[in-house]
């Protein structure tokens, strides 16, 4: 009986610890107990210390880019404000876009805060040298303006005081050139008859007429330059206007404004700018015969009308 009871106990014993159910059961006990742990830490431990972390980069993420638009903005206000200026600096300004398109990539990247902090400085300082820059420009350009109009104002002075010498040495030339004519002063004519010897008579008788003499004074005038100087005398006939001539064409002949005139007598006077009396002698050929009339002498020089006088036959 003892040994059946034994015998009975052991076989109870080895079932017990040889079961295999009881042994998956133990362990997903286990792996429930690890699983559930975990979920608890990360549930009410490890997730606000993610939010906290996410909350931190996020922030300096927003900082960096806040920090890098301002900049940018005060960039495109510097260029704005110094306007065409801005053109010649274009290679610094390629520069200053290009540092920020690197350190817009590095802030979307989620880079390292401190390399994004040194890119930025960086970047500052290559605005502040663009802004110096752009200063001294704006002053070299404020100089040359001011020098330009400091010439502009010299040449515009320049300019009026020539135009003043020229008006003054216009009208000088003009009085010069009013002043600077032959005058002739007591013009008179007349006819006279010849008597024996040469000598002269004058006479108001037609048929007795032989010269028609005309003299007169070339006055004194230290503008006119010095040297011969043509002198020519026309003797209209009364009634006819013809001139009395001692040819045709243009052999007796002159030019006065553009007009060929016939002449009656010729002379050439050697003018030494002081004042001196000429004569001039219209003879008549030994058949010819004056007529009677009022005769109108008229005296010209090759630039110059002199003047003119009148003397009656009757």
């Amino acid at each position: 009986m003892e040994t059946t009871s034994n015998y009975y106990n052991n076989s109870t014993d080895n079932g017990q610890n040889n079961n295999p159910l009881k042994k998956w059961v133990i362990l997903l006990g286990i792996l429930a107990g690890v699983f559930f742990a975990t979920t608890l830490y990360f549930g009410f431990f490890a997730k606000p210390v993610m939010n906290v972390q996410y909350t931190k980069v996020a922030n300096s993420n927003m900082e960096l880019q806040a920090e890098l638009d301002s900049l940018l903005a005060e960039h495109e206000r510097t260029k704005a404000q110094y306007g065409n200026l801005s053109d010649q600096l274009s290679e610094k300004d390629s520069i200053i876009m290009a540092n920020a398109a690197q350190i817009e990539e590095l802030i979307n990247s989620q880079a390292d805060y401190r390399k994004i902090k040194k890119q930025l400085a960086r970047l500052q300082n290559i605005s502040q040298e663009y802004v110096k820059e752009m200063d001294k420009l704006y002053q070299e350009n404020q100089a040359l303006k001011e020098e330009n109009t400091l010439v502009k104002a010299d040449l515009e002075q320049e300019r009026q005081d020539k135009e003043t010498i020229q008006k003054s040495n216009e009208e000088l030339s003009a009085k010069i050139s009013g002043a600077a004519v032959y005058k002739a002063y007591n013009i008179r004519s007349a006819g006279y008859m010849i008597k024996n010897k040469g000598v002269e008579e004058p006479t108001e008788k037609a048929n007795r007429v032989k010269r028609i003499k005309t003299t007169f004074i070339l006055g004194e005038n230290s503008l006119i330059e010095a040297g011969p100087v043509n002198i020519y005398c026309r003797i209209a006939v009364p009634g006819t206007g013809k001139v009395l001539t001692m040819g045709s064409g243009n052999t007796y002949s002159f030019v006065h404004n553009g007009q060929r005139l016939q002449y009656s007598a010729k002379s050439v006077v050697n003018y030494d700018n002081q004042a001196q009396t000429v004569t001039m002698n219209w003879d008549l050929m030994s058949d010819d015969k004056a007529v009677k009339g009022k005769y109108v002498v008229q005296i010209f020089t090759d630039d110059q009308f002199l003047g003119e006088s009148y003397f009656t036959l009757k």
